[in-house]
Order: C-alpha cells, then sequence, then structure tokens
C-alpha cells in the first residue's frame, strides 16, 4: 500500500481536528452558538470515528487502528468538556465574554486532538507491515 494512501486516516482525523475548533470562530453571533458548539462536537467525536473507518476502507493494521482510535479519544476529552461548559452553562456569546477556563481548556483540548491527530497521520504511514508469519516468528523467538 502506498504511503500517502495509508496516511488518509490519520488526515481525515486531522481534518474533524481541525474543523472541530475551527468551528468556535461562528460561536460570536447569539444565534449560532449552541450550533457552533454542537457541530465542534459532533466534529470533535468524528475524529477518533473516521480514523477507524477509513483506516478499516483502506485495510490498515487493526491494532494501530485501535491504538489510534484510543488516543484520539482521549484527547478529545478537554474539547469535549469545554463544548459541554459553553453550551449547557455559559449559553451566551455575552457570558462567555468573561470566561477565563473554559476557553483555556477548549484550546488545550484542541491543541491536543490536533497533535494527536498529526502524530496518528504521520505514525500509520511509518509503522512497518507486519504479516501473520513475522508475528508468530516473534512469538516464539521472544521466549
Amino acid at each position: 500500500m502506498k504511503t500517502y494512501i495509508r496516511a488518509l486516516p490519520g488526515a481525515t482525523a486531522l481534518l474533524a481536528s481541525f474543523l472541530s475548533g475551527y468551528s468556535w470562530t461562528w460561536s460570536g453571533d447569539p444565534s449560532s452558538f449552541a450550533v457552533a458548539h454542537v457541530v465542534s462536537t459532533i466534529l470533535c467525536l468524528g475524529a477518533p470515528l473516521a480514523f477507524v473507518i477509513v483506516g478499516r476502507l483502506l485495510s490498515c493494521r487493526l491494532d494501530l487502528l485501535k491504538l489510534g482510535a484510543v488516543l484520539l479519544s482521549i484527547a478529545s476529552i478537554p474539547l469535549l468538556v469545554a463544548n459541554g461548559i459553553y453550551v449547557f452553562d455559559i449559553r451566551t456569546p455575552e457570558n462567555a465574554a468573561g470566561d477565563i477556563g473554559g476557553i483555556s481548556l477548549a484550546l488545550l483540548g484542541w491543541a491536543a486532538l490536533l497533535v494527536t491527530s498529526l502524530a496518528c497521520t504521520i505514525g500509520l504511514p511509518v509503522a512497518r507491515n507486519v504479516t501473520s508469519e513475522q508475528r508468530s516468528s516473534d512469538t516464539f523467538s521472544a521466549r
């Protein structure tokens, strides 16, 4: 499989991660405040899901797909919490103007999601392909 094709699952997660943070720029208007944060939440949840779906379609290694999905899920937690704070507690752009903790949590979560997505984009093509014969010989040589 070509290297650029093996990078597609990570690139898909990277795009979803970028758009989840970018959708916060829509939250300045009162009519689109909740919509922006709901879209961000959906894209944040969609990053690990997109990584796994595209990886399965391209027949990537399942152990790497599981690892990437777990890491992306963990990295998305701060941004999901920040979206929850803004949607359920703050609710309006006027209230968000005085908020300090929520935006720092959102930026931290967005950075974590972007870095993890970038690591998945780079790591999946770099990982060597392991066949079942190599796996069984590695198992026996470790004993």
